[in-house]
This record gives C-alpha cells, sequence and structure tokens, in this order.
C-alpha cells in the first residue's frame, strides 16, 4: 500500500512539473499555432491542394511513426514538436484537409511554395497565397486568440534552388538580385499578417545551407563540397532577413511585432561539419533515394531507392528534408535555445509574452 501511495505520488509531482513546463497564456489554454511555408514545414497540404501523386503519402515517408501522412520525413517535422513543447497534445492540421479542426490552429504551408512567382508559374500555392488563405479565415479565431498566436514561418528555399537551375553560372549582380527580389516580399507578407491578420508573435526560421543538400550536391555533381553560389545567396538572404526583422519591430511603425529567429543554418552546418558530436554518421547523404548522394526517387514506386537501415543516424532523410531525429533537435533548440541560436528571445518567452504587454516593450 505504501509503495502505490508513493508511486501515486510520484505521477502527480511528474504531472505537474510536466504541465508548470508548458508556457500558457493567460487563458490558462496553449497558444493557437499557425505554420507557412514549404515542404519542410507541410503537414500534408500537398495531397488535398492537387490530385498529382505525392510521395510524401508512400512509404518510406513517415516510415518512424508508421505514418506516411505527407509530411516529408520520416517522421514528425519542425512544427509538430514546437506544437508539442508549447502544450498541444496533437500536432495541428493542415488547412486544406476539409475535415480539420483548425480550433488550436492550421499548417498553411505546401511543398514547392515560393516567396516569388504566382499560381500560374506554380502547383502550389506562394507565401502570399498562404497569408491570403489565412486572412479569408481569420475570423475563425477571436482577435485575442490570434494576437497571442504563434506564427512559424520558412520560406525561401525553393526561390533559391529554382533560381540555381535556371541560372547556374549567374554572376554575383544577379545572385544579389534574387536576393534582394525575395526579400523585398517576405516582410510586406508579414506585415500584412500583423495588420489585416493580428499577428503579434511570429516564429521565423532562417534557411539552412541549401548548397550542402544531398540533391544539389547529387543534381550540380560538386563532390565532397557544397555548392557555393546557392550557400552565397542564402547566407546573405539570412544575414538581411536579421536586419528586416530588427527593422519591422520599430514601435512606432508596428507596435507590440516580436519574433524569435532560428539560426537553422548554423546548427545544419554545425552537424555537417562535426557528424560524431552530434550521433550521425552521414550527413552529406540520404537515407532514402538513389543515385551518388541517395537523393532522388524516394517514395516513387518507379524508382529503386535505397532505405537506410537506421534513420537516426543520417541528417538528411531524402534529397532536401531532414530525418525526425533533426527536426526534434532543431524543435527544441527553437523553442528553449539561448541566445546563440535562436534571438531576440526562444519561443518559450515568446509564448510567455502576454501580447498587451507587447505594445508597451522596449527593443
Amino acid at each position: 500500500m505504501a509503495k502505490n501511495r508513493n508511486l501515486v505520488f510520484f505521477l502527480g509531482v511528474l504531472a505537474s512539473f510536466t504541465l508548470s513546463s508548458f508556457p500558457v497564456t493567460v487563458s490558462g489554454e496553449p497558444p493557437i499555432l499557425f505554420t507557412f511555408g514549404d515542404s519542410s514545414y507541410d503537414v500534408g497540404n500537398t495531397k488535398f491542394f492537387s490530385s498529382e501523386f505525392d510521395p510524401a503519402t508512400t512509404w518510406p515517408y513517415g516510415d518512424s511513426i508508421d505514418d506516411p501522412s505527407g509530411r516529408w520525413s520520416d517522421g514528425h517535422i519542425v512544427p509538430d514538436f514546437v506544437g508539442r513543447l508549447i502544450g498541444h497534445r496533437e500536432p495541428i492540421p493542415p488547412v486544406l484537409d476539409p475535415k480539420a479542426d483548425l480550433s488550436r490552429g492550421a499548417s498553411f504551408a505546401i511543398a514547392g511554395a515560393v516567396v516569388l512567382g504566382s499560381q500560374s508559374t506554380t502547383a502550389s500555392m506562394n507565401f502570399g497565397q498562404q497569408i491570403s488563405k489565412f486572412l479569408e479565415l481569420h475570423k475563425q479565431w477571436t482577435d485575442k486568440e490570434r494576437a497571442e498566436a504563434i506564427y512559424m514561418v520558412n520560406i525561401g528555399a525553393e526561390d533559391y534552388l529554382n533560381f540555381a537551375k535556371a541560372h547556374p553560372n549567374a554572376n554575383t549582380v544577379e545572385q544579389l538580385t534574387q536576393v534582394a527580389h525575395v526579400l523585398q516580399r517576405i516582410p510586406r507578407e508579414l506585415t500584412s499578417l500583423y495588420r489585416a491578420g493580428g499577428a503579434r508573435k511570429f516564429a521565423v526560421q532562417n534557411l539552412g545551407p541549401l548548397g550542402c543538400l544531398p540533391i544539389v550536391r547529387q543534381e550540380f555533381k560538386t563532390g565532397e563540397n557544397c555548392m557555393e553560389m546557392v550557400n552565397f545567396m542564402v547566407k546573405t538572404h539570412n544575414e538581411r532577413l536579421s536586419r528586416l526583422l530588427v527593422a519591422i519591430t520599430v514601435p512606432i511603425l508596428y507596435r507590440g511585432f516580436r519574433y524569435s529567429l532560428f539560426d537553422f543554418n548554423g546548427e545544419i552546418l554545425r552537424r555537417i561539419n562535426e557528424p560524431s558530436l552530434h550521433g550521425y554518421t552521414d550527413t552529406t547523404t540520404s537515407c532514402c533515394g538513389t543515385g551518388s548522394r541517395n537523393a532522388y526517387g524516394c517514395g516513387y514506386s518507379n524508382v529503386h531507392a535505397k532505405l537506410c537501415s537506421y534513420q537516426k543516424s543520417f541528417l538528411f532523410f531524402d534529397g532536401r528534408h531532414n530525418t525526425e531525429k533533426t527536426d526534434e533537435e532543431v524543435a527544441n533548440l527553437f523553442y528553449s535555445g539561448d541566445k546563440h541560436v535562436v534571438s531576440p528571445m526562444n519561443i518559450k518567452d515568446l509564448v510567455g509574452k502576454a501580447a498587451t504587454d507587447l505594445l508597451a516593450q522596449e527593443i
């Protein structure tokens, strides 16, 4: 009997600690979560958007969780883990699912999404169209819910990868022009969310070293090296994105606009350069696929793709997407990392600040 009482006491303390670790809003409920971006944040919108074959809905995608749900990974992805950390028991659904319960939020991210371009030039919803979709639905949530919500954004990778394919010999001026065009649009869309949507808390992930992706190494035949042209554009993009976010937070322009900026680029480079330190045996080829870097064809029945025996030893699951292990580590750092990896505050601190307090907060 004493043992049972001790067990009950231990479980009670554990439950209390677990619940208190969630930085809930003033209402006592976890904040609503909205996500925007490309395939790295897509939780299944692609399969509802188009009737074309979606490889992410077939094995071996979802292999680690026995659920090929449309996520481009062997398991859960960054927004799933962040949602869990802020208190949601279930992942937020894809907004295009007609049966989705959107009370906890929604994912607007979709594979192939770009910042530039229109519906006529891409088989996806671009960033602006994702924002427009949110604004069509935003009255489903109260002003307070939208103000306290977290808006996760990861966008731009497709713009630079598509540019590199179309202009492999682009000079520095042309590369910088592409960066400038992309960065003209991103702040415009974010401030649209602020003004028309009532958004106040943004969690932005910068771009990883795209030139080091297995699919880029394979297609551009860079050998053991990364493709420097793409990484130069990404580096420039990330530096300027940081300055743009600081500029937006000037109180006289956008009072209460606050953000977390996660250095995804730095974290991926650290893992590529020091694989064993992070528990990887391979950080340059894919777990699933075919070719010199196993970077092509994962999920396609007509491609004899190989699948690694242990996904957790790989940084990349397919040619351009992370394994679940990597995404969980990224999410944990995004949520509670220090200012070396996420600044000016992490998501936990962002959630913990009431939107009403942000209005008077100094930079």
